[in-house]
């Protein structure tokens, strides 16, 4: 068996994952483990493909995903957390009466919830007979003087500007204790207790509104803002990105004639980097650049600087300069372009011979 070497497959762009897929099971019907160095522990990995994760706060679609949480709940998520989708975000428990009262006005009701700029709220409040407009919708934008119903009644018409954030069926349940004072709750009609009904004596104890449970609709990074009247919780979501598109990486220790046979009959245009019949290794800078971004080896970091007041650009676009920190420290290339309030740059280095864009802060980058 020859000396383990780093070598990398070439193959179209979006498909590295299913000919890493294909390779380790090539792998295992020839019997050839022995002859790979595992990239996880467990030893059932022999090929990987470099991604790093970039958090986003948009989904597919282009909305965000946000979760109004009342006060009232009780949140089971922190800033900066990871958290699956299915997972609890927030809950409400059930609400039971403290004394005994009488159900004497059930209002079924649309609830339309506009939110300000400033993260505040109006609420607004439409018989259900009346009906609402089609277009007034979660997410869409309003400004004053839009008419809630469809017969444009001028006594339910939107004073403000901002989005519409609930749109809702609820109750209006009006309650009447033994003192004589009254109570008006506003209940969704999915919590509302079944079996409610006017003229009903509920005890005091009695279930009035059903346990409320908000799940996470994505997988991501969960971010908490509090507000006046509520806070907001955002699930950035997290999306894996291929570092180097096209390759899939390996340390082997076969011939030439078994690379060529692990490759045979493989879908698609498949070959190693370096001549036609012959693989050539990856050494060097470029192989280490590998193994950072997989987390075989450890990232450098620079020193931090006692006190950095004030930032002022040293460079210029198109200088020449090295990179310090971070996985493709030790490369030099020629800065692109310079983004004074981010206080980062964009250097061009070279991977395998192709020029690939690198964003480094101010301090990642030195002069040659």
């Amino acid at each position: 068996m020859q000396r383990k070497k780093w070598y990398a497959i070439q193959t179209y762009a979006g498909s590295e994952l299913r000919v890493k897929r294909q390779l380790e099971e090539r792998v295992r019907q020839l019997g050839w483990e022995r002859y790979f160095e595992p990239i996880r522990h467990d030893g059932e990995e022999y090929f990987f493909v470099p991604v790093e994760e970039v958090i986003t706060s948009r989904s597919r679609r282009g909305r965000s995903s946000e979760y109004r949480i009342p006060y009232e709940y009780e949140l089971f998520v922190k800033t900066n957390e990871r958290i699956q989708r299915g997972d609890l975000i927030a809950r409400r428990p059930p609400k039971h009466l403290e004394r005994a009262a009488t159900v004497v006005k059930i209002e079924p009701l649309w609830r339309v919830i506009v939110e300000l700029t400033n993260r505040s709220e109006v609420e607004y409040l439409v018989p259900q007979a009346k009906g609402l407009r089609r277009d007034i919708r979660v997410g869409e934008r309003v400004r004053p003087g839009i008419p809630l119903t469809p017969d444009a009644d001028e006594r339910y018409l939107i004073d403000v500007k901002g989005q519409i954030v609930a749109r809702e069926r609820v109750r209006r349940v009006t309650l009447r204790y033994e003192d004589g004072t009254e109570e008006r709750r506003l209940i969704p009609e999915v919590y509302l207790p079944p079996r409610l009904k006017e003229g009903q004596e509920l005890p005091a104890g009695a279930e009035i509104e059903r346990e409320h449970k908000i799940y996470s609709r994505a997988t991501g990074l969960v971010k908490v803002k509090e507000y006046k009247d509520k806070r907001v919780v955002s699930v950035q979501r997290i999306e894996k990105r291929r570092l180097i598109p096209g390759y899939v990486f390996a340390k082997m220790g076969l011939d030439e004639a078994q690379m060529f046979e692990l490759l045979r009959g493989l879908e698609g245009s498949v070959r190693f980097v370096g001549s036609r019949f012959r693989p050539i290794p990856i050494e060097g800078r470029e192989m280490l650049l590998i193994q950072r971004k997989a987390g075989l080896e450890e990232v450098p970091v620079a020193e931090p600087k006692a006190k950095a007041p004030k930032v002022e650009v040293e460079f210029e676009v198109g200088e020449v300069v090295q990179i310090v920190e971070g996985p493709f420290a030790d490369f030099t290339g020629e800065i692109k372009e310079i983004d004074k309030e981010a206080e980062e740059v964009v250097v061009m280095v070279k991977i395998f011979g192709r020029e690939t864009p690198v964003r480094v802060g101010f301090d990642g980058i030195e002069r040659i």
